[in-house]
């Protein structure tokens, strides 16, 4: 029975025809062997796509070396327009460029030698500037910290100066300072008065 099946299926796989696994289109698949592929569509027929077609593949695909070079007509257009130059103009073009370059570039050289004569003197100011910010840092942070002690101590209890209540204590404190200050001008104000009226 085995050999049978087996004899059956061997000379049926001999009938069955290779099936491409790859889903590769014709074309494709030509490209993927290393081959050159027919013409089919229109645009490959245009004088831009064969130009590029010889690219591709050389002499094996079947483009005329006559149509890879520009016509008569064309020549003179490109003239015209003025996207031909001649080799001398760009030469001299080119020339001229460099030069420019090496010039900006002999400039921004002096430019930095110039800035690095200037820069020890340039770090002792920064550095002296970052030493006097420093210092400002400290005095408001001394300040700042005896500030959170008065109103700790003022109110009896630590808290965090993160704390939302800290800053309602601490307008509280400032109303209260404020109204001190004013209560101080005005005794001020009532002694002068006093001592101008005792005279």
């Amino acid at each position: 029975m085995w050999r049978g099946l087996i004899r059956r299926l061997s000379t049926n796989s001999e009938q069955i025809a290779k099936v491409d696994v790859s889903y590769l289109r014709p074309r494709h698949r030509i490209l993927a062997a290393g081959g050159v592929p027919p013409v089919e569509f229109d645009y490959e027929r245009e004088r831009a796509a064969r130009r590029e077609r010889f690219g591709k593949f050389g002499l094996a695909s079947g483009v005329s070396v006559e149509e890879l070079y520009p016509t008569v007509e064309e020549i003179e257009e490109e003239y015209a327009i003025g996207l031909f130059k001649e080799l001398n103009e760009v030469k001299q073009e080119y020339l001229e460029l460099k030069k420019k370059q090496d010039e900006a570039h002999k400039n921004r050289l002096a430019e930095l030698e110039k800035n690095l004569k200037k820069y020890p003197a340039a770090l002792e100011k920064y550095e002296a500037s970052l030493v006097k910010q420093e210092k400002l840092k400290d005095e408001k942070e001394i300040a700042l910290e005896k500030r959170i002690r008065e109103i700790q101590e003022y109110f009896g209890y630590w808290m965090d100066p993160k704390d939302p209540r800290f800053e309602v204590m601490l307008e509280q404190k400032e109303a209260e300072e404020k109204k001190a200050v004013k209560l101080a001008k005005r005794e001020e104000v009532q002694k002068k008065r006093y001592a101008e009226v005792v005279q």
